[in-house]
């Protein structure tokens, strides 16, 4: 069976900082969003962080808007 070795360097997951580095929203609304249930995120350790899939998902709907309050 052939296996394609192609490494990629895309990131798996994202911290919050380095969302909020992405984005366009702050660190602060990304936390908010964490508590209140519209970005699923995990514990690594002392590390919180959101995989890639989750931070499109999020992006891509109002709850990653900035200023939203929904």
């Amino acid at each position: 069976m052939y296996m394609d070795n192609h490494i990629t360097t895309e990131k798996l997951a994202y911290s919050i900082e380095e969302l909020a580095t992405l984005s366009t929203l702050s660190a602060p609304k990304i936390r908010k969003d964490i508590r209140n249930g519209k970005l699923a995120s995990m514990k690594k350790g002392s590390r919180r962080i959101i995989l890639r899939e989750e931070a499109m998902r999020y992006l891509s709907t109002d709850d990653g808007e900035k200023g939203s309050d929904k």
